[in-house]
């Protein structure tokens, strides 16, 4: 099995470009089979994350036969500086793009996202009918405006006048990682991306979970949704909506010693059900 840090270029045409380069751990991936394999899994990393988080459930996909592609959301992995240009369309267009690339390569091709990027997948299959199946886990999206706390919807305001606010992070060796050289980049990330609150990108944010919340209910493939109990940063409540309101043969496991990180969760045990339960979905909706 060998890494290959880059996918499509052509992905990214008409979306803001970085003027950093990415750190390791944040250099879009693809593991694909020789000869490559008619099956393919679209992975999509979530909100200042990046596509090292998505290591294990790729890796585990690839040995069970599926070409995988992780490409690094725009402004992500880079700079602050680079956070603080993207827009909606940047975010929601390289999705949009590798789908439909990857559609004309494979014969299957599923979709695959954590927390903000559940809801891009979401947005992504909604878009496009093609697509066999998705999984989402901790997926960031709320029904309508109203659910989201009402000091959230002055975010875009503060954003005119604070670009960015600074707040307290540490590095938590509980979760462990499996991309290269891990975690040589957690404190990097840290100082770029999870030690600011960045009120205008969260105001981003905000329109993303509505447009993944809207586009439940235009699905017509079949969804898994996995929640932790431990989840501090979406609660199964998004998991359940998806379960209730989508149109297709949608499933939800909810493991309740999971927290949002489950692909490298404090809880292995945890960890492992929620990748193993991914293989199987994908591998059952052929």
């Amino acid at each position: 099995m060998e890494f290959i840090y880059s996918v499509n270029n052509a992905w990214y045409e008409g979306v803001y470009k970085d003027k950093k380069e990415p750190c390791n751990a944040a250099r879009s991936f693809s593991l694909i089979h020789t000869p490559k394999s008619n099956k393919a899994v679209l992975c999509i990393h979530g909100y200042t994350g990046y596509p090292g988080e998505l290591t294990r459930p790729a890796i585990d996909l690839y040995e069970a036969g599926f070409d995988v592609y992780c490409p690094r959301l725009p402004g992500h992995g880079t700079s602050g500086d680079d956070f603080l240009k993207i827009k909606v369309e940047d975010l929601i267009n390289v999705p949009q793009a590798a789908a439909k690339d990857l559609l004309n390569q494979y014969d299957e091709v599923h979709v695959l996202g954590h927390s903000m990027g559940g809801a891009l997948a979401l947005i992504t299959a909604a878009g496009e009918d093609r697509l066999k199946s998705v999984a989402v886990a901790g997926p960031g999206i709320v029904e309508d405006e109203s659910k989201l706390p009402a000091k959230l919807s002055v975010m875009k305001l503060i954003g005119f006048f604070k670009k960015r606010i600074k707040k307290e992070w540490a590095a938590d060796p509980e979760f462990i990682m499996y991309y290269e050289n891990a975690p040589a980049d957690d404190e990097y990330l840290g100082s770029e991306y999870w030690s600011y609150l960045y009120p205008r990108q969260l105001a981003m944010l905000f329109k993303i979970m509505i447009k993944g919340g809207e586009a439940v209910l235009n699905l017509k493939q079949d969804v898994l949704t996995i929640s932790g109990g431990k989840d501090e940063v979406i609660g199964a409540g998004s998991s359940e909506y998806i379960v209730r309101k989508g149109k297709g043969n949608n499933e939800h496991l909810h493991l309740k010693n999971a927290t949002h990180y489950m692909f490298y969760d404090k809880d292995k045990s945890e960890e492992s059900i929620a990748v193993e339960t991914v293989l199987d979905w994908f591998g059952r909706k052929r």
